[in-house]
Parts: structure tokens; sequence; C-alpha cells
């Protein structure tokens, strides 16, 4: 019987992967999915081969392919599409970008949404989407878009990341405090904004501190910290391991983010899964999923976040009904079952 090959293309494999739930962590989630359908899973590999090989949920049936140059990338790809391959591209690097051209069965996932932030990267990312055999999405929003930008209706799937209810859940109905941030710090999360809105809220909620749930990696945080004289109203938590984090989210009210842009943002969706109301900012990876289940800003309004924030906490009525029905959603539309079964849908080869 002839094989059938997987290959997913991985552009830095990142330790930290280790500490999500099995099902959240996109790359290794993709490659056993297809297992289960009977291919050879691969993975194309350009940095952390060890960290994946030593990830605990890693399964040494993946095929791992080390590459640190071009040339060894383009062989792999054009070895595996001859053997018929169905590849698998998931990041904004060029090497993602050359694939479509050699294999005519390359899907893409995107980890942002697809709306660039200037218009010559628009028009080079419109240009290659419309070469990609099928492109994974994360929402209705993010199709429209597309739409819009001219890419073929019949191509996109909405296939979201799976939300491990299994880890995050809600557990405390009423000894609940504070706002949280639940994430790494890094430029592209935007806390600078949420500090600043945390600075307006404490002029009439003294008592409120906001949380920071994950790893600092962006020096403008502490230096926001230190010029608005916050040390006193936030408590920096670091990093927190998967066991504790339905524990460790269940004390707060609010979840906060502000980013400038994100693809799914699962920490999101166990955020709300533990109980909390959230305030987004007002792009396409949220707006057309929450609608009216959350409260938007845009991106660098910190005055209508420290509003929202207030909002929450003089109502908790709507913190209830707010989240509820985040919770009804995402148990609703976002089980491993039901995107496993969107993932096999979006692998299956119509060759």
């Amino acid at each position: 019987m002839k094989k059938k090959y997987f290959v997913s293309c991985i552009h830095g494999y990142f330790y930290n992967l280790r500490y999500l739930s099995p099902e959240e962590n996109y790359h290794l989630h993709a490659l056993m999915v297809a297992k289960e359908m009977g291919y050879v899973p691969v993975a194309i590999v350009k940095g952390g081969e060890k960290d994946m090989r030593t990830d605990p949920n890693y399964d040494p049936d993946i095929r791992i392919i080390p590459y640190t140059n071009i040339f060894y990338f383009l062989y792999q790809v054009i070895a595996y599409t001859l053997r018929g391959s169905i590849f698998y591209v998931n990041s904004y690097e060029w090497q993602s970008f050359v694939v479509p051209f050699i294999s005519r069965h390359a899907i893409f996932m995107a980890h942002t949404q697809p709306k660039r932030k200037s218009k010559i990267k628009q028009i080079i990312h419109d240009f290659v989407y419309h070469f990609f055999w099928r492109i994974r999405l994360n929402n209705e929003t993010e199709k429209e878009f597309l739409i819009g930008q001219g890419i073929a209706v019949k191509k996109m799937f909405i296939v979201p990341l799976v939300v491990a209810e299994n880890y995050f859940y809600k557990t405390n109905t009423s000894e609940r405090r504070d706002v949280v941030y639940f994430g790494n710090v890094t430029a592209k999360k935007n806390l600078p904004t949420i500090l600043r809105a945390i600075d307006i809220v404490r002029n009439t909620k003294p008592d409120i501190r906001l949380h920071v749930v994950g790893k600092i990696a962006d020096a403008a945080f502490q230096k926001t910290i230190d010029e608005l004289r916050l040390q006193n109203y936030i408590v920096i938590h670091g990093f927190t391991s998967l066991e504790k984090l339905a524990d460790t989210l269940n004390q707060y009210m609010i979840y906060v983010n502000a980013s400038f842009d994100e693809g799914q943002c699962v920490a999101v969706y166990d955020s709300a899964l533990c109980g909390c109301a959230l305030c987004l900012p007002n792009i396409m990876s949220f707006v057309g999923v929450f609608k009216d289940k959350a409260l938007f800003h845009d991106v660098m309004d910190h005055a209508q976040l420290a509003k929202n924030i207030l909002a929450y906490l003089d109502n908790p009525a709507k913190i209830q009904k707010d989240n509820s029905a985040c919770i009804e959603m995402i148990r609703k539309e976002y089980t491993k079952e039901i995107i496993e079964q969107k993932m096999k849908k979006l692998f299956t080869s119509d060759k």
C-alpha cells in the first residue's frame, strides 16, 4: 500500500509549547490528527528540533527533518511533493510562501489575522494566498475579509484551535476579585495600554489590582509601571504551570487583552472558561467571535478599556451573563471532538 505523507513546515518549535495541553499544541495536534487519518506525519523544522523531540507530548512516529538552509528545505519540499504529500504551513515566513508554488496541495494556517499592517505586505499576502490549495481560518470575520480581498471561497475552511475544557473550567462563583492578563508579555501584546487603563481605574477603584500571569519579555512593561507609579497595583505571577492555571484564573473577575493583532489567542478562551469576563481589542480575531459577549476597545484606547473594566466591576450581573454566554459558545463550537472533525475534512485530499 502506497504511503500518504502529511508534511508540516515548522519555522521554530519553541520550548514553551510543552506547557500547553496536548490539543492546544497546534504543531503536534495537526500532526497527530493526520496520523489518525492514515498519513505518515513529517515535520520539516528550522530551529527547535531538540525541544520538539523532548516535548512530553511528542509522538516518535512523527518524522522530524531539521534544516538550516533554504536549499535543503527546498530539496525536502520537492522530494515530498513528488510523493504526493499534503503540506501544512503555519507561519508568515517567506519559506512558507514558497511551498504553494511547488506543491499543489499546500494548506496554510496563520497565527495572526489576515489583515496586514502595510499595503505592500497585504498585496504579497493576498497574491500568495491565491496559490494555496486550502486556507485554515479561525473565524467568519477572517473569511469575510479574505473574500473582500478576492480569495476564492472554496479554499477557505473555518477550523479554529481546540480549547481544552479538561484543563480550563469554572469552579469559583462567589469569591472573585481584580483583573488578570494571562499570556506571555511581548511588545505585540501591548501591555502598556492595559497599564494605562489600570492607572485610570485605580482613581475610582483603589483596591483593584492587575495580575499578570505569564513570562515577561517586553522591557516597556516595567518601564510603564515605573512611569505611572503602579508598583502597588500590579501583581506579577510569572510562569504558571498548566495544572495550576485553572485555580489561578478562577480567582479573578475580568480578563484584559490589548494585542495589536492575534490569531485565535487561546488564552482568551481559557480565561472565559475559568469564569472571567472579557475586555478585548477591536480586532477581527475577537469582534466576530465574542460579539455581544465581551466589551471592546480600540487597540490603543486605554481610556475606553478603563471604562469597560469599570463597567464590569460595577455590574456583576453583566459579568455573569456575558461569561455564561462565552462558556456556552466555547463548549458548543471549540471542543476537541468538533475541531478534529473539521480538521479531518480540511486534511482530506480530493486528488
